[in-house]
């Protein structure tokens, strides 16, 4: 049984710790009795706290476990699960430094390893993870789902959760994030419990499994443990709880200081907050360990924001060489962020591509972020209004709670509902640095 929104309706900033507390009451729910003894607020601290510090916390880095199993490979030596392993930590490494060698590395691989065990071998699930990563989330579906017929996969079911939830196809999407959550309790499947749920709107839920995949982890991966508090620090910065936010992101960084996650919900904890210059620093910083253009893309917000109309001119247009590049080499890549830039720049010739683009993206995938990016595109081109309402109440029907889709919404509606819409987002954009109107002009 899961409790009711009422029950937190009335708590101020409900992604807090004290809208977890509020689900220990409910009675029936399998995951209130861990919640029961603890206080709200006063162990924040204690909670997010890595509890693994020390030689543990110094001695447990990717790049070690990488060059240990490449000797293994060197020597002759790897199994076909050592093979898998080095393949899938060349996939975290891809995924945090932007290397794109490190995904051709992992192919070949998981060719190898499956040529030493062709039937069972969980290295295929590889393939879908790096399917996922180039946006192909139906080839991911698919590999996931031939492996799940062979045998339960706890791993299996979290690509599904992925692909699923950037489709925009929620309810699926959880689904298989409530399946790989019914094995042993991994961290990993609880915090992407949580994202679904977030992006489903269920944020007492979410705030429960955000903070639960920290309490369950274990030593080893610290790049991990940053990631989890990143996404528990942004779903807090998005619910307006600032506060707490700060907490959960100044640990992930006390853990590993460059992890590119961590350093962007950072600095935009800081961009809606009015601190430019320290948003700026944040997202060249993530961009710079990274490569992931999602950074310059809130690179140039901030400077904007800042003033500073040619630095953000600057930073689109690496945005836009660097995506155009990617698409002309595998035609799917990151189409939405070229749709996101052009209409944050707003020309007319920008405008009338991002769409068309973004009805393209449409098509391919359906998230409640692509139907919010063509509504801002059809609002500043000019479109017929109607257009751009059909999209921003697509964009709110998945439940997705966001700043920035309530204050189109409201600039969109001529309703009642406007004054509504506009509460919502500045519930939760409490600070008003006006960074959630950028890209709102026609």
């Amino acid at each position: 049984m899961i409790c009711s929104y009422r029950i937190v309706a009335n708590i101020p900033r409900y992604g807090s710790v004290v809208a977890v507390l509020a689900l220990a009451a409910c009675a029936g729910d399998n995951r209130a009795p861990a919640l029961e003894k603890t206080p709200a607020k006063q162990q924040l601290n204690e909670i997010v706290h890595y509890k693994f510090d020390g030689p543990q916390l110094a001695g447990h880095d990717l790049a070690t476990t990488i060059k240990g199993l490449e000797n293994r490979v060197k020597d002759k030596t790897a199994s076909s699960f050592d093979l898998g392993d080095l393949a899938e930590d060349y996939v975290k490494r891809a995924l945090i430094e932007g290397d794109p060698e490190d995904f051709k590395r992992a192919l070949g691989l998981v060719d190898d390893s499956l040529k030493q065990l062709p039937t069972g071998n969980g290295a295929i699930l590889i393939r879908a993870k790096i399917a996922n990563a180039h946006h192909e989330f139906r080839d991911a579906i698919v590999i996931a789902n031939d492996f799940l017929k062979q045998r339960p996969s706890e791993g299996a079911e979290m690509i599904l959760a992925t692909a699923y939830l950037a489709l925009g196809e929620l309810p699926a999407a959880h689904a298989a994030a409530e399946a790989a959550t019914t094995g042993k309790g991994d961290p990993g499947a609880m915090l992407m419990r949580g994202i679904v749920e977030e992006a489903q709107g269920r944020e007492a839920e979410a705030a429960f499994d955000f903070r639960h995949s920290i309490e369950l982890e274990s030593a080893g991966d610290i790049d991990e443990a940053a990631r989890s508090r990143a996404l528990w620090g942004r779903f807090l910065i998005r619910s307006g709880n600032v506060g707490d936010a700060k907490v959960v992101l100044d640990e992930a960084l006390r853990i590993a200081p460059d992890n590119a996650l961590a350093l962007a919900y950072r600095a935009e904890l800081s961009l809606r907050t009015g601190k430019l210059e320290e948003a700026k620093k944040g997202f060249e910083r993530a961009f710079v360990v990274s490569r992931q253009v999602r950074y310059l893309i809130d690179l140039a917000r901030a400077q904007e924001l800042a003033g500073d109309k040619a630095g953000a001119d600057s930073s689109r247009t690496q945005v836009e060489k660097l995506v155009r590049a990617d698409l002309a080499e595998n035609g799917v890549g990151h189409k939405l962020d070229l749709v996101e830039v052009l209409t944050d720049r707003g020309t007319p010739k920008d405008l009338a591509e991002a769409i068309t683009l973004g009805k393209e993206e449409l098509e391919h995938r359906p998230s409640a972020n692509t139907h919010f990016q063509l509504a801002r595109a059809l609002y500043r081109g000019g479109a017929p209004l109607d257009d751009a309402r059909d999209q921003i109440q697509e964009a709110l029907s998945s439940g997705v709670r966001d700043a920035r889709i309530y204050e189109l919404a409201a600039r969109l509606d001529e309703g009642p509902r406007k004054g509504l819409y506009l509460h919502e987002a500045d519930t939760l954009d409490p600070g008003h640095s006006g960074w959630r109107v950028l890209g709102m002009t026609k």
